[in-house]
């Protein structure tokens, strides 16, 4: 099991948590893609920046960990501008970049924004589209792309995007998105962890990789984890008191806040956690650590290094490691 953080914010505090990120083994940094942040009005006034801007500038100020978008939606920016930022980024960042797509779900950011926001199944049938561009501008843009919603003209597009680039398809459908995933990407986020459900996912997407003609054990399987730890009362008081002074909560506003939408974990019940996803055919994991505080990560660094040192490292981000879920008991 690979570790990688999800972070957002201010330019500062991505920087200092990818830096921490990087000195201490995890795999990659991924950035939300969001306009708004929260889901209801009262969290709008949250600063908000771009993600694919900060992406360009931690390509320069760090030197070895992954960076990505996970994920951006579709409906957000043509494919050009998608291809076209993605190659300027992995070239600015020596290769380390993978552009993360998704159908997007959030409609207020849409309105708010005026940014049209189709019905569900249209944002498949674009993602479709996008990935299918996106496939041709890295793979055979002398041959172009005639899409339903977005063409490409034959030309032999320069510079070109690196061959092994990768494509991160990442939502919670059943179908479609397991599906895209395995025909278009080089990694899968699934958003669930429910035994059943993720072994059901895998196998859609290591079918629809098969009948695509790739190799399924070529696509890494990921998933967000959000975090919060402490060994003791006093430290998740600790812990929740950074996170309220963000918000203008006191502990116990904080406690109530989460209530059981986030489980309230020891160190090595996480550590537990986490082994579970990897044993249930998961390859990395996006640790979310829910304060805003950078202190608050690097203990939480600090406490996850035994997995980090246990990491089954490969250059090339494939899953060649990954178990089959077809055979965990």
């Amino acid at each position: 099991m690979e570790l990688a953080v999800q972070v957002n914010g201010s330019y500062e505090h991505v920087s200092e948590v990818a830096a921490i990120a990087e000195a201490a083994g995890f795999r990659a940094v991924a950035l939300a893609d969001h306009y708004l942040n929260g889901s209801g009005p009262s969290a709008y006034a949250a600063p908000v920046f771009d993600s694919l801007t900060q992406a360009a500038a931690l390509a320069r100020d760090t030197s070895t960990i992954e960076i990505l978008t996970l994920v951006s939606p579709v409906t957000f920016r043509h494919p050009a501008v998608y291809a076209k930022t993605a190659t300027t980024i992995d070239d600015l960042s020596g290769g380390r970049f993978a552009l993360g797509l998704g159908t997007g779900w959030h409609q207020d950011e849409h309105d708010y924004f005026g940014v049209p926001f189709p019905d569900r199944a249209e944002r498949f049938r674009r993602l479709e589209d996008a990935l299918g561009y996106l496939h041709a501008y890295r793979e055979h843009p002398a041959r172009g792309y005639d899409g339903r919603f977005w063409r490409l003209a034959p030309f032999d597009v320069q510079p070109r995007m690196r061959p092994d680039a990768r494509l991160v398809v990442g939502g919670v459908g059943p179908r479609r998105t397991p599906e895209l995933a395995g025909r278009f990407a080089g990694e899968f986020n699934l958003a669930v962890h429910e035994p059943e459900v993720v072994r059901e996912r895998i196998d859609t997407m290591r079918r629809a990789a098969a009948a695509a003609g790739r190799d399924p054990d070529t696509i890494s399987v990921s998933t967000a984890y959000r975090l919060i730890g402490g060994d003791t009362d006093r430290e998740v008081d600790e812990f929740m008191a950074e996170w309220g002074a963000q918000t203008g909560r006191s502990v116990t506003e904080m406690h109530g806040h989460v209530g059981d939408r986030i489980p309230i974990l020891t160190w090595d019940q996480h550590l537990g956690r986490l082994d579970e996803l990897g044993r249930l055919g998961f390859d990395r994991a996006y640790v979310k650590v829910v304060t805003k505080s950078p202190r608050a990560f690097a203990d939480a660094a600090r406490r996850l290094a035994p997995l980090l040192r246990s990491d089954n490292v490969h250059d090339d981000h494939t899953a060649s490691h990954r178990r089959d879920p077809e055979s965990e008991s």
